[in-house]
């Protein structure tokens, strides 16, 4: 008996042992959740957009001209934009936030057949330049707007995600990361360097998985070391990246998912997908639905807020982005009132400064978020294999693995013939899965985390029409797998 006693007490011990985490002024990563200073942290961020203004041979941050009303800025000499900004970060924290993801200024373009980088700034609200990154000079004075930006988030007691750009296969590109994350080591403001956003849609090479792995490692390694204390990360659109950039096989610190809800309870779903199948650390890094108050409630827009950074909590999310900090002026309503600030009257900081624009009812869902309180279920609603129950089309089949077992969670995509309006669907624990459309099929796609891709044309001779609706079979797919955790060659 005192032996058995013995034992148990040594093991009730090490059960409450409290692992050991790095107390530093950097956010890090241990046992895949944020740290800082010793402690738990949760990145609670908005997407704030950024430009630049150039005179006088300087160059300086300011807010983008799309926040300001007629699409003019108000602030135009360097000492008037930076205290603007000062007051938009001192607001942003105030408002319940933590984090802040900079979104514009630190993206920097290549121009066809030019050696050299550039970025765009204006000067005044007369026209807008180039600033060409030809020499030490020009580099320094943009650097240091940078910083300067990073700096003010910084002094208002937030952490930077700063967004930068870089294009696979381009050594200029490559270079101006290293520059950029060795101006910044240093800097504890920084949380993480976002490397690339969204390669769904921004890079139009098409890729195989070992490609994509062997490219984000690269970039990685870059960052690790000239920077070594602070994180990477992706931004992903969410689902449909696993074509491609793979969540799983990418080499970052961890990923941004970036969901929107273009069906019905499509956000919270997703997350269930990452939550089941993302072995990573992931954040949602955008999301939002737009209210104008009018047509689309403001009610709606704070429901929307408070059901999915429950759910990302829920789901083992590590953080939760909003986009974006203001409404703007921009062709689509979908993309203009997604912001926690209208562009109408003002509003006072904690502080008393003046700040234009007007906190809508969301904000007050970001202030009252708990992300250490606990967890509930990972919700899984009735339409996570079919958002649309679209009741014309149907293609259906099998997903299996090179052994003919099924892969539960694969993800298969179809398209209209003109390319132009596609959906997509996941397999069961059976490897079985059933697309609706309202148009008809024509192309499909079929992968897995850490699988390869298989691709097709849908042949509609097979189709077989009941009760109105034409379903066809594409058989059995088989997707290869490949160890994407073994080092993979430069």
């Amino acid at each position: 008996m005192g032996i058995l006693i013995f034992f148990s007490a040594c093991k009730n011990k090490k059960e409450v042992e409290q692992p050991k985490v790095p107390n530093t002024p950097f956010v890090s990563l241990h046992e895949n959740s944020f740290y800082l200073d010793g402690k738990p942290f949760y990145p609670v961020a908005v997407n704030f957009l950024v430009s630049l203004q150039a005179g006088n041979g300087e160059v300086w941050p300011t807010s983008s001209i799309n926040y300001f009303e007629g699409s003019k800025y108000e602030f135009v000499t360097k000492d008037s934009s930076l205290k603007e900004l000062s007051r938009q970060m001192e607001l942003i924290k105030d408002m319940g936030f933590n984090s802040v993801r900079m979104v514009g200024a630190g993206e920097v373009k290549s121009r066809p057949g030019d050696e050299f980088l550039t970025v765009q700034a204006f000067v005044g609200n007369e026209r807008d330049t180039t600033i060409v990154l030809n020499d030490s000079t020009a580099y320094s004075n943009y650097l240091n707007a940078l910083e300067i930006l990073v700096d003010i988030a910084g002094e208002s007691g937030l952490k930077v995600v700063l967004l930068s750009s870089i294009t696979p296969d381009s050594t200029k590109f490559e270079n101006h990361l290293e520059k950029l994350v060795t101006h910044f080591k240093d800097n504890t403001s920084i949380m993480a360097f976002d490397l690339f956003n969204e390669p769904l849609y921004f890079d139009p090479k098409e890729r195989t998985k070992p490609e994509v792995r062997a490219i984000t490692s690269h970039w990685n390694q870059i960052v690790k070391k000239n920077s070594p204390n602070h994180l990477t990360t992706i931004g992903l659109t969410g689902i449909r990246e696993v074509f491609e950039w793979d969540p799983d096989i990418l080499d970052v610190d961890f990923i941004s998912f970036h969901p929107y809800e273009y069906e019905k309870e499509q956000v919270r779903n997703e997350m269930y997908w990452y939550y089941k199948y993302v072995d990573k650390p992931w954040i949602i890094g955008e999301t939002a639905i737009p209210a104008d108050g009018d047509s689309v409630s403001y009610e709606s827009q704070a429901e929307f807020a408070r059901k999915t950074m429950i759910q990302a909590r829920d789901c083992n999310a590590k953080g939760y982005t909003w986009w974006q900090y203001k409404d703007v002026n921009w062709p689509k309503f979908h993309s203009s009132y997604m912001g926690v600030l209208n562009r109408t009257g003002t509003t006072l900081t904690s502080n008393g400064n003046r700040v234009s624009g007007t906190l809508k009812p969301v904000v007050k869902e970001f202030k009252n978020f708990q992300p250490d309180s606990k967890k509930d279920s990972c919700l899984c609603f009735d339409n996570y294999y079919n958002y649309s129950e679209s009741p014309q089309f149907r293609l259906i089949g099998n997903v299996v693995d090179d052994e003919g077992n099924p892969i539960e969670g694969a993800v298969v995509m179809a398209w209209s013939e003109d390319w132009l309006k596609l959906n997509h669907t996941i397999t069961k624990k059976d490897g079985s899965f059933e697309l609706k459309a309202d148009f008809q099929l024509n192309h499909w796609i079929a992968s897995a985390i850490y699988y390869d891709m298989s691709k097709a044309y849908v042949q509609k001779e097979g189709a077989v029409t009941e009760n109105g609706v034409s379903r066809i079979s594409i058989g059995e797919v088989r997707l290869h797998k490949v160890d994407f955790k073994k080092p993979l060659q430069q």
